[in-house]
């Protein structure tokens, strides 16, 4: 991994320093992590779906899509509870071989029964309530208050309302209060070097039990071991340009740093200086309320943006979940009328 970087073009020496750093010991968590993350939503689609159907034969009212999602999951679990199966909730073989066995003693329905679910229209409303009651609106209009010269200079560079700004900061590390109990280098370099499938494979046994899994994992791993190495070598460049130690940054299990949480190959081409001091610090309340602006304005925010769709596309842009963007706009509106913004 640190050739790989110096033959990037990432000066040698400071390469081994970094690989020497105490505390750079090798984790396998953020790659176990995307690897079921992924394998449960895509890997095998087929079974899934044949698992799904039999379920649903069974008794068990189910999406049948052939994703390995959360629905699906319960389902299996209850399923195993009844029967008294060693109960882990995973799609695999034997456990369609048990769904199997039940259909031939028990009585089932047919599939032709099944009628997919209208799907539900995203909620404009729902937030995630721990920061949207009201002990969290009156604690986030507080510290709002309190620095709010850095949110009106902002809000005069790059036209992006404080408010919004602030709700940002609020909802990624509750404005600075839990940045993440990782260091983003070390989560960073060991998702790069896991490329190397034989560092993960032998927490992910249980997987490989399925046919075909072992060549779609070392194929996924190979791949974001790639991403990984091009986000710790943009952390490390951020960290030296800037005359920072990139092992002090805490961040989260894939490698996002600072108040606003961004992933580092977001900070050259939107963080910026916003305390004159010519060093960029996401960890430095002024540059990062800067930075998110900037962010935010580089993703098409104009203006007090009245336009309700509009707002709600630029904010996806920053996290492409619906109850994210309902609650950055919901604290962000809240944060204006109580202090008399809007």
């Amino acid at each position: 991994l640190a050739g790989e970087l110096v033959r990037d073009g990432l000066p040698e020496g400071r390469v081994r320093r970094f690989f020497s750093s105490p505390g750079l010991e090798y984790n396998p968590l953020p790659m176990e992590t995307k690897l079921r993350e992924l394998f449960g939503i895509y890997f095998d689609s087929d079974l899934t779906r044949e698992v799904q159907e039999k379920l649903f034969r069974l008794g068990r009212e189910i999406l049948i899509d052939g994703k390995n999602g959360p629905g699906t999951g319960r389902a299996i679990l209850a399923f195993e509870k009844e029967r008294n199966l060693p109960a882990n909730g995973k799609v695999t073989r034997n456990l369609l071989a048990a769904l199997d066995k039940a259909l031939k003693t028990e009585t089932s329905r047919p599939l032709s029964e099944y009628k997919p679910p209208v799907p539900a229209k995203p909620s404009r409303t729902a937030t995630h309530g721990r920061f949207t009651n009201e002990s969290a609106i009156k604690t986030i209009s507080g510290l709002y208050l309190a620095d709010k010269k850095i949110f009106d200079r902002m809000e005069a560079i790059h036209g992006v309302p404080g408010p919004v700004v602030a709700s940002v900061m609020w909802i990624e590390t509750g404005y600075g209060n839990y940045f993440g109990k990782n260091k983003a280098a070390v989560m960073l370099a060991s998702m790069a070097a896991s490329a190397d499938y034989s560092l993960v494979a032998p927490r992910l046994r249980d997987l490989e039990e399925n046919e075909g899994a072992g060549a779609y994992l070392s194929e996924t791993a190979l791949k974001r071991g790639a991403w990984a190495r091009d986000e710790l070598e943009a952390l490390l460049v951020y960290a030296w340009e800037n005359g920072l130690d990139p092992m002090d940054f805490p961040g989260s299990v894939y490698g996002a740093v600072g108040y606003g949480q961004f992933m580092p190959s977001n900070i050259k081409k939107h963080a910026v200086d916003g305390d004159g001091d010519r060093k960029i610090d996401l960890f430095d309340k002024t540059d990062a309320v800067h930075s998110i602006g900037n962010y935010l304005r580089n993703h098409g925010w104009r203006g007090d943006m009245s336009d309700e769709e509009k707002r709600r596309e630029v904010i996806r842009r920053y996290n492409n979940s619906g109850v994210y963007v309902n609650t950055v706009l919901y604290v962000a509106d809240r944060v204006a009328a109580g202090t008399g913004e809007r």
